[in-house]
């Protein structure tokens, strides 16, 4: 066929000739149905680009037949980037977007068959929970025990899985019609009465004021392709090439979008295949598709994410062709034998090993600080000796911990130290609330319809207009069966309203008409409308009169959102105000980092599930604790407990030339000290990967040291733990009672033994040995922690205690401050002091739960007993790990799913 004349010819040479033959065979394939299990690093962008100029090139295709797929709007700029390269500007027509900005397009056009107009509002997370709040309020229902997040999870789990609000109300509560006022809940703990309601009037409330939330841009889409033939043949028609990026991280509905796309389940589709006959007409078959994804990097389960889709491609498309790419491109050996030494005790997985050409690289820098805030001075005291004595760049060096609370004490030390950072994924730009009002506004001025964001800027600024002017407007719109807005054009005809009100209304009214036909006529200018509206609402002028220094660099965020109107006109050719707020409605966290190659200046701290798809040459593995990463919630589930594994992986898999693993034996957590054990992904690492820089901590050296009785006689009740975790483990691990010369975690702490040095992994080669930092003496004030119980109690800190918080402390390279420097000499002593016992016999000290003993022995269970447990009911034994005291029980509970369980502190019980 003739090719596209605006498409760059490519030979097949230069498409495939620097390919390695992996990623050779992916570009080149012809047939249905292809999956490419790219590992990480293993270069997909590059596969996915080239596969996308060799079926135009060879297989003959137009740009316009194809359709790809990435989840980040970020991904698709550097895809389309490439492709401009590789094909030419016809790149820049093509459909490259996230799953959200394809399904806008296809609302956009064809979403008047199912009730959607064209000018419909997207709600942001924010949007939608000031919504929910309002309905839950209007049902009397209590926002702090049914807060407007938890609805609005619950709602979003079922449009995941694509279950219609009609078909839940019908199963939980039939008696309610969506628009009904005066409904009475059957009683106030029947919570799926509550989630059928609330989601019922919730769509019914989106459909009045012409909107949709993310998860309706998926499923409305599915609906229209299933509802209206037409729709669906056209686009059946127009794509007959789909990719699919990061398929491993598609939810349900996602799935089925595809399918319906592709026309996989078209009856007419069955026997006929894309050809080179151009334009395709008559019955054609599927698109071919192509998946491209690491099962092994499947890390959003929370947010609806379901593995199965990637695991089960082979079953869903019979016919399908599974390439392995597994030569990395991104790291050194040695971090890649680490993410296969932990990802290899995941179950169930196809089995791949990462390998690279780039030769073993340094070691795994480990380090094991006595709590939270130790262990950011020293990551924070790395970073600057990294910059000042290796030169290299902070933007090259990122801090990934499993959950956003650990940023604080990080956060703290690069400050003190004097080290620039970004934080990725605290408050985003596009949810700041000055931000939010004056996209509210042009929201309003979009789509009239959109009540929730009307009624935001009713009163902002503030202008005389509260809740009783809100309840008259309302309350007209009801009567009238209307919109908001209508009530508000229409006020001069509202009765018996306050005269006071009524003007201040009226002039509201003509605020939002002359902005809207200021909009109407500039509306190919985003950013003079953004301008026209902040200047004639008043949000500009509140914000440069008032005197809090805040507001500065709120109005400093206004001036940004301008910015970023202007630079959206320059880039799209035909810009609009809605096609501008569909961008800020679609951005992702990801997307507010810098581009590759960008020198912010700033080290990156974000959590792990943001990371997702980055790189950095320095990457630090903060909180490696049980109970911390992995996350507490995965201790007694399986499945949870492999999605942590690879969130780990993904961590391990950032790091292209150097990876450091930080954990500490002490974290607060919801005020109180717990003391962590080391996480077991460490465990499962080599040993010969890691140069522990500090192997123990201090208070864990102490405590084997106790444990031999180097201290008082007097001093009773330590556990021979140092962790608040209660499940743990995994293959390799040595936990238990052997506490021997072989111990991996630290010293002897049964009687008779003296193992403290040379075999124990994280015992360190001497009490003080070279490389530890546990003699310092970590700032000052703090009163220390007192261990034990009974009448034998021992603290340690005290003033200038070792593990205080306190500033002063400095671990920089070449720093110097009150407290000690990185690496000096032991001060604070160790003092022996009584406690006296609380009454009923409880020790001044929270009680881990790692001093339980329910006295259950794993050697009178085996695999088939049945046991009843407390929480989950009826379960049966299917694996045993014989870890002495420490020994984990794995039980099947049915429909509670499968729990691994700290034998002696699970409240089970054999039948």
């Amino acid at each position: 066929m003739q090719q596209d004349p605006d498409v760059i010819a490519r030979t097949a040479e230069e498409l495939v000739g620097d390919l390695n033959p992996q990623q050779g065979e992916a570009v080149q394939y012809q047939g249905p149905a292809l999956l490419i299990g790219a590992g990480a690093g293993s270069g997909k962008t590059r596969v996915l680009t080239r596969r996308i100029a060799w079926i135009l090139s060879q297989f003959g295709a137009w740009p316009s037949q194809i359709l790809a797929i990435t989840f980040t709007n970020k991904a698709a700029a550097e895809m389309r980037e490439r492709l401009a390269t590789l094909i030419g500007p016809v790149a820049q027509r093509m459909w490259v977007s996230t799953f959200h900005s394809a399904c806008v397009r296809i609302l956009r056009r064809d979403g008047q068959s199912i009730g959607l107009k064209s000018g419909f509002s997207i709600y942001d997370s924010a949007d939608s929970e000031r919504l929910i709040k309002i309905i839950a309020t209007e049902f009397n229902l209590d926002v702090k025990r049914y807060t407007p997040r938890s609805i609005l999870g619950k709602i979003s789990d079922l449009k995941n899985n694509l279950t219609g609000w009609q078909e839940y109300l019908a199963a939980h509560a039939p008696d309610f019609t969506p628009g009904q006022r005066g409904y009475q809940f059957g009683h106030a703990g029947d919570l799926e009465a509550i989630h059928a309601v609330l989601y019922a009037e919730y769509e019914h409330r989106l459909g009045l004021a012409n909107a949709v939330d993310f998860d309706d841009l998926i499923g409305r889409t599915v609906e229209l392709l299933r509802k209206d033939p037409q729709v669906a043949d056209y686009y059946h028609h127009r794509f007959r090439y789909i990719l699919v990026d990061e398929y491993q991280d598609t939810n349900h509905a996602q799935y089925v979008l595809v399918r319906e796309l592709a026309g996989v389940d078209a009856r007419e589709s069955a026997d006929a295949t894309p050809g080179g006959n151009g334009r395709f007409a008559g019955k054609t078959g599927p698109a071919w598709i192509t998946v491209v994804g690491d099962s092994d990097q499947s890390i959003y389960a929370f947010r609806g994410a379901d593995i199965r889709n990637i695991q089960d491609f082979e079953q869903d498309f019979p016919n399908a062709k599974t390439i392995m790419l597994e030569q990395n491109y991104r790291s050194t050996q040695t971090i890649l034998d680490a993410a296969n030494a932990v990802i290899t005790n995941n179950e169930g997985r196809k089995p791949k090993k990462l390998w690279t050409a780039m030769g073993k690289g340094e070691p795994i820098v480990g380090y094991a600080a006595d709590n939270a805030q130790q262990e950011a001075a020293w990551v924070a005291g790395e970073i600057a000796r990294l910059h000042a004595e290796e030169g290299i760049a902070y933007s090259d060096m990122a801090i990934m911990y499993r959950a956003n609370a650990q940023s604080r004490s990080l956060e703290e030390a690069l400050i003190n130290g004097g080290e620039p950072y970004q934080l990725v994924g605290g408050t985003k730009f596009y949810e700041r609330r000055e931000v939010k009002d004056a996209l509210a506004y042009l929201q309003a001025l979009v789509n009239p319809d959109d009540d929730v964001n009307l009624r935001r800027i009713l009163n902002v600024p503030k202008r005389g207009l509260g809740d009783r002017a809100e309840g008259i407007l309302l309350n007209y719109a009801r009567e009238h069966g209307a919109s908001f807005f209508y009530a508000l054009m229409h006020v001069d005809e509202i009765q018996d309203m306050p005269t006071r009100t009524a003007n201040q209304l009226r002039a509201f009214r003509d605020l939002m008409a002359s902005l809207s036909q200021f909009t109407r006529a500039h509306d190919a200018k985003p950013s003079e409308v953004v301008a026209e509206v902040l200047d004639k609402s008043g949000l500009r002028a509140d914000l440069e009169k008032s005197v809090d220094p805040q507001d500065a660099s709120r109005l400093e965020n206004l001036s940004q959102l301008q910015s970023t109107a202007a630079e959206f006109e320059q880039k799209t050719p035909d810009a609009t105000l809605a096609g501008f707020l569909e961008t800020t409605a679609l951005v992702a966290d990801s997307d507010q980092l810098p581009d590759e190659g960008e020198d912010s200046g700033k080290v990156t701290l974000m959590t792990l599930h943001t990371a997702k798809g980055l790189e950095y040459p320095v990457v630090f593995l903060t909180g490696m604790e049980q109970g911390t990463f992995p996350h507490s919630r995965a201790m007694e589930d399986i499945s949870e407990l492999s999605e942590e594994r690879r969130l780990a992986y993904v961590g391990i898999t950032r790091a292209k030339r150097r990876l450091y693993v930080t954990r500490a034996a002490v974290r607060s957590q919801w005020g109180q000290a717990s003391d962590m054990m080391p996480s077991q992904f460490l465990d499962e690492i080599p040993d010969e990967l890691v140069d522990w820089k500090r192997r123990e901590a201090g208070v864990e050296r102490m405590r084997g040291a106790w444990g031999r009785d180097e201290f008082d006689d007097d001093f009773g009740g330590w556990d021979d733990d140092f962790s608040s975790g209660t499940t743990f483990g995994g293959s390799g691990s040595s936990y238990g009672s052997s506490y021997g010369s072989g111990s991996r975690y630290g010293s002897s702490y049964g009687s008779g033994s003296s193992s403290y040095g040379s075999g124990s992994r994280y015992g360190g080669s001497s009490r003080s040995g070279s490389g530890s930092y546990g003699g310092s003496s970590y700032g000052s004030g703090s009163s220390g922690r007192s261990y034990g119980s009974g009448s034998g109690s021992r603290s340690y800190g005290s003033s200038g205690s070792r593990y205080g918080s306190g500033s002063g402390s400095s671990y920089g390279s070449g720093r110097s401050g009150s407290g000690s420097s990185h690496g000096g000499t032991r001060g604070g002593k160790v003092t022996t002091r009584r406690v006296a016992p609380k009454s009923g016999g409880s020790s001044a000290q929270p009680v881990s739960s790692l001093d339980k003993d329910n006295q259950l022995n794993i050697a009178d269970f085996s695999i088939g007993d049945k046991v009843t447990h407390d929480k989950f009911g009826l379960g049966t034994v299917v694996d045993l790990q014989d870890k002495g005291r420490n020994s984990v029980i794995t039980v099947d509970f049915g429909s509670a799913g499968t729990k691994r369980l700290m034998l002696r502190v699970a409240p089970i019980e054999k039948l």
